[in-house]
């Protein structure tokens, strides 16, 4: 069983756009982890057996479908392995960097087997304040998933 990554963590990219991935994610995320596209302008960053799953479908896929089409040439251009230098720094490609509007602060979100990665201000603005109220209708709406 995967070891569950939970939490938050903050951390500035170098003059050089380089990162660290937080301490207590790296258990999880094992040693060859993928960055892609997440949903609402996030990065995603996965554990590589959860990305070969993922994307286990798409391996025998006609590259003349046309219904993944978008969604392959999406996803994929923007993904790719995590390589860490010798002292443990991410270097985040320029064109990445601009495209999820990463500016220099980052927050790594655990979701228990993978992690989202947000620009800070994206973070604050959209989850900066927990509402009690929120918090309650997304619990009484999981019960619908048996929770």
């Amino acid at each position: 069983m995967p070891k569950f990554m939970l939490g938050n963590a903050r951390h500035q990219l170098d003059e050089r756009n380089r990162f660290r991935i937080p301490v207590k994610f790296r258990e999880g995320l094992g040693s060859n982890p993928y960055y892609l596209p997440g949903k609402n302008g996030c990065l995603y960053i996965v554990p590589e057996e959860r990305f070969e799953e993922m994307f286990a479908p798409f391996i025998n896929q006609n590259p003349y479908t046309s219904d993944t089409d978008e969604f392959t040439s999406t996803v994929f251009s923007f993904s790719g392995p995590l390589e860490e230098d010798a002292q443990g720094r991410v270097s985040l490609d320029k064109n990445i960097k601009e495209k999820f509007g990463i500016d220099k602060e980052m927050v790594f979100v655990g979701k228990a087997t993978y992690l989202e990665v947000w620009p800070a201000e994206a973070w604050d603005a959209r989850y900066g304040v927990l509402d009690p109220g929120k918090i309650d209708k997304m619990i009484q709406d999981l019960k619908k998933y048996g929770v």
